[in-house]
């Protein structure tokens, strides 16, 4: 057709690296894209990649489909990219791999006067109390997963610096050195300095673990606890040192700001002093007020009174948070004043210190902004502004999505780093890091709230810091700041502009849930040219929530790059790896964003044209069973190679001789497609011969339905079916020569009429013509006249055989063709006039002497697949399935899978009791069947009995196997025909429990 029906291609994947293969995790993330059908390797641990020349140095081939031929679009665009950043593979030996850019060409390729560079990059991200901005990748040491590119020269450990008279003999003082302060006590002993690390009562045994990576393993001179008061503190301090000199004291850690002021002050160092009590979060507002620039509206105390008015007047929502740092953050959003007023309480109750009070603030609104200052006798040199990447997703309006630099000379940078400068001023910070929160509100910009100490995140963001500015950042400049002056001067008062490279931090964000058993993705990312850290706390064995703010973020990616169109591409990349879950696979079903069915696709336009299609939309040469239709079929080599050529089930089976002499004998199979091939491949192991005979109901589409691992199947003979069963008998006779017929199999629905007819014919085990029990009809009168429970139906020719049923049966009524006519046509009516139309177009397109229409009731309950072989009536079960069908997207019908049943369950054994009742109802005595049973309110209900094994192209061949012990329905198949021994020694039902999961 003209255009095509769908969108889809087949992909080659390129290599352009070589080396040994030691895993495969970007194949992992090529199965969630949305378009995905199927993918073919011969690539895997311990095979040799090169790099690809032609067709036989290719890496694999990927099948893509979808409805929209922009998701395939995008989905080839990202396989591309993939190729680009050999995102396929991690190699056992150093692979060749595309160039990626050397962080000299990024750092050096401008000038900068000389001036001291900075240590390695220290990554991780902290915890850090400031209820907007709070940035939480933080500690939690074991559970905390690091991923850093270890060939970017950022990365490189600085030379040592003498930076006053002699370094060696001095010493410095930081206060609660975690997170970012690890990387500034890293930096101060890299200049060959002691650091005395002094530990406030603020802080806590999770932040004193909270070391980036590259920090760990920090030796100081000497650890110190807070005392009673500064003088005992300061006194400690002197101990300690000895003969060493103090020559600065600078904060490591929000939780130690007021500390350090102390210190530094009592000890006579450069301070901020302890004057203004500047880190109380009302004071800071109130001093900014006080100066005329723009300040939250608030009211706080130690009492409700003292913000009752605020609350009763101001608009809402309102922040209600603690005035000072606690090491517990409680800020919260408050909706109306009874939760305004319940949080102020429980704030108060948790808080014991004698400054502590409760603020109550005005929700600012616009987009937050983060100015990283460092100062030094009141000159504040600007390192870096940020601005918040904020986006509605899973629900929430303000997902983080990372972290984005801002130019310096734009009219928002320009306006905050004034106004950051200001509020510095204001509050007395003369000396050392800080970082502002800034809201750039209607009114302009408006303090959020001021942190002396530096930007937190354990100093993820120096590497991209410096490449931006050309080689500083807000660590060094710190250190510069307390002890070379002269360095300090050569840095530029704000960044430069435009920045010296691209890059940004990208927050992770997740649309699935589960328990992680492989990440996958990870190693994907690590691929991305601009890739420099990647910081989570996910790993194996973890839970996944749907991220809905910062604290439910799945990871946090540094990326950097000279090219501002690379980091563009990669960030691309990254936010399309979320949306297809590509970072992990769960151990137990995730909720995902639902990928499209094969038939939705494919075959919702393939048919006649008729009034309407049914929910699972048919396909000609498909059958069609409305409620449990399985539509991995065809085209399904790819399932099987990805997923199992290493996989025992699918070795090879020893050829056995069952009967006489099986190399001088045929097997007949009729429609030998799908799960038919399989038996046929079973039978030829066997060293039998394989005549295929094609019914009248099959077509170019089934006879090309071949799973993987049956596309290159040889037949004896292949015989189309003739007028009668006498001439199509004949004809077999005659293919056959001088080898004997000794059995008929039945391939695919569309050939049980014919099989049975056939193994009648020539005297072959048979299960007869006599009952039409594959008259969908005939079937439910069968199993209603036998005492069992069937489903209430009327059916003919005319609509007047159904009428007075549509009248008087309740809606929603299944309408549907009474045998296959390689068509399915079920449809679920919702009212007379539906069923009506239905049913005549029905009668339209089918032409055989016994089509009718059935009209049967819509069962309600959960739906079992029963599968069975018999030989001479005797019934195995070699599996039941449970479909699991649940609510998603807006349909009440989704199947997200099928679940093997325990054989000793409850439902399990009425099920099987209830199908082997029917199959004897029905004269099925011999051959492979599954029956539809839906578990219904009164019991087990027939929706319709297969005569055939279960299709899906047997790909849960090696599944059942593994559940089973060793057999499936497709070697038991070929048992109950060729060998009466092995059949004998099948178990009659399935193990319990099962031998797998």
């Amino acid at each position: 057709p003209s255009p095509f029906k769908a969108a889809g291609q087949e992909c080659c994947l390129v290599s352009y690296s070589k080396g040994t293969v030691k895993s495969t995790p970007g194949y992992e993330v090529i199965r969630r894209l949305p378009s995905f059908v199927y993918l073919e390797t011969r690539t895997g641990p311990g095979t040799e990649v090169e790099y690809t020349t032609d067709l036989f140095t290719d890496i694999g081939s990927v099948i893509l489909l979808h409805e929209d031929p922009e998701v395939v679009k995008k989905d080839i665009a990202f396989i591309r990219y993939m190729e680009e950043i050999n995102g396929f593979f991690i190699y056992e030996t150093k692979q060749e791999i595309l160039k990626r850019p050397r962080g000299d060409n990024i750092t050096l390729s401008s000038a900068l006067p000389p001036r001291p560079s900075s240590p390695s990059k220290s990554p991780g991200v902290g915890k850090k109390f400031i209820p907007i901005h709070r940035r939480v990748f933080s500690s939690d040491g074991p559970m905390l997963f690091r991923h850093q590119s270890l060939d970017r020269p950022e990365m490189r450990p600085l030379v040592k610096k003498m930076t006053t008279i002699d370094a060696s003999k001095e010493v410095v003082i930081i206060v609660d050195p975690h997170s970012t302060g690890c990387c500034i006590a890293k930096e101060v002993m890299a200049r060959t300095y002691r650091v005395i690390a002094v530990w406030s009562k603020g802080s806590n045994s999770e932040m004193r673990q909270q070391a980036p990576l590259g920090c760990s393993d920090l030796k100081y001179f000497s650890e110190i606890e807070e005392k009673e008061n500064v003088l005992e503190t300061a006194a400690a301090i002197q101990k300690a040192a000895n003969l060493f000199r103090v020559v600065a004291c600078i904060c490591g850690g929000e939780s130690g700001s007021e500390l350090t002021d102390a210190i530094s002050e009592k000890l006579g160092l450069r301070t901020n002093g302890t004057n203004l009590k500047r880190l109380n979060k009302k004071r800071q507002q109130d001093l900014v007020a006080a100066k005329g620039l723009r300040a939250t509206r608030q009211a706080g105390g130690k009492n409700f009174s003292d913000v009752e008015t605020f609350l009763q007047t101001e608009a809402y929502p309102i922040v209600v948070k603690p005035t000072g740092y606690s090491g517990y953050d409680g800020a919260k959003l408050c909706h109306n004043f009874d939760e305004a007023k319940e949080h102020f309480v429980f704030l108060m109750s948790v808080q014991s210190g004698e400054d502590d009070e409760v603020v109550c603030q005005e929700f600012l609104r616009g987009r937050e902004y983060l100015v990283d200052n460092v100062s030094r006798d009141g000159e504040h040199k600007t390192t870096m502004v940020w601005v918040h990447d904020k986006r509605p997703a899973n629900g929430s309006n303000f997902v983080y999505f990372g972290l984005l630099p801002v130019d310096s000379s734009s009219i928002e940078g320009s306006l905050v780093i004034s106004y950051a400068r200001a509020v510095l001023d204001t509050l007395g910070v003369r000396n050392g890091p800080s970082h502002a929160s800034v809201m750039m509100t209607d009114s302009g910009p408006c303090l959020v709230e001021m942190a002396c100490n530096a930007h937190g995140g354990d100093g993820t963001w120096q590497p991209l810091v410096r490449a931006l500015n050309g080689g500083y950042s807000q660590i060094n400049a710190t250190v510069d700041a307390y002890l070379d002056r002269q360095a300090f001067s050569l840095i530029p008062s704000k960044m430069p502009s435009p920045f010296k490279a691209a890059g940004q931090e990208c927050c992770l964000v997740s649309y699935s849930k589960g328990t992680v058993k492989s990440t996958p993705g990870y190693e994907v990312i690590r691929r991305l040219p601009s890739f420099v850290y990647l910081e989570t706390r996910t790993g194996p064995g973890t839970e996944v929530e749907y991220t809905t703010d910062l604290f439910t973020d799945i990871g946090s990616v540094i990326l950097l790059h000279e090219d501002p169109e690379v980091v563009k591409k990669d960030i691309a990349f990254i936010r399309y790896m979320e949306e297809i879950n590509g970072f992990f696979i769960y151990e137990t079903k995730q909720e995902i964003l639902k990928r499209p069915r094969g038939d939705n696709i494919t075959l919702s336009s393939a048919l006649p044209p008729r009034p309407s299609s049914p929910s699972k939309s048919p396909g000609v040469g498909k059958k069609f069973i409305p409620i449990h239709r399985r539509v991995f079929s065809s085209d399904g080599p790819m399932l099987f190679r990805h997923q199992s050529l290493d996989r025992p089930e699918m070795r090879p089976l020893v050829k056995k001789m069952t009967t006489i002499d099986a190399s001088k004998e045929v097997v007949i199979i009729v429609d030998p497609h799908s799960t038919g091939c399989c038996i046929a491949k079973e039978v030829m192991a066997r060293t039998y011969r394989v005549i295929a005979v094609w019914s009248k109901g099959s077509n170019s589409e089934m006879r090309q339905q071949a799973p993987l691992g049956c596309s290159d199947l040889k037949y004896f003979s292949e015989i189309e079916e003739k007028e009668n069963v006498l001439e199509t008998a004949a004809a077999i006779q005659k293919a056959a020569n001088l080898f004997r017929v000794v059995a008929c199999i039945c391939g695919g629905e569309s050939g049980s009429e014919l099989t049975d007819a056939i193994s009648e014919k020539l005297g072959l085990r048979t299960n007869g013509t006599n009952l039409k029990r594959l008259n969908k009809k005939r079937q439910q009168d069968l199993v209603a006249a036998k005492g069992l429970r069937a489903t209430r139906q009327a059916g003919g020719k005319n609509f007047s055989d159904v009428e007075t049923f549509l009248q008087t049966e309740a809606y929603p009524i299944v309408v549907k063709p009474t045998g296959y006519s390689g068509y399915d046509g079920a449809k679920l009516c919702h009212n007379f006039d539906e069923a009506k139309e239905h049913f005549v177009f029905l009668m339209s397109v089918q032409s055989g002497e016994d089509d009718e229409v059935v009209c049967q009731e819509f069962l309600r309950g959960r739906e079992y697949l029963v599968d069975n072989v018999s030989r001479d009536g005797e019934h195995k079960t070699t599996m039941v399935w449970v479909h699991d069908k649940r609510p998603a997207n807006g349909s009440n019908f989704v199947y997200f899978g099928l679940l093997p049943v325990d054989s000793s369950s409850i439902e399990g054994s009425l099920v099987i009791s209830y199908a082997r009742a029917v199959l004897d109802t029905l004269g099925v005595r011999n051959g492979p069947s599954h029956a539809s049973v839906m578990m219904t309110d009164s019991g087990p209900c027939l929706v319709e009995m297969a005569c055939n094994a279960h299709g899906g192209d047997g790909t849960w061949q090696p599944l059942v196997r593994a559940l089973n012990g060793g057999y499936s329905q497709i070697n038991a198949t070929v048992d109950a025909y060729l060998d009466r021994q092995a059949f004998s020694l099948i178990p009659s039902k399935m193990p319990s429990p099962f031998k797998a999961a």
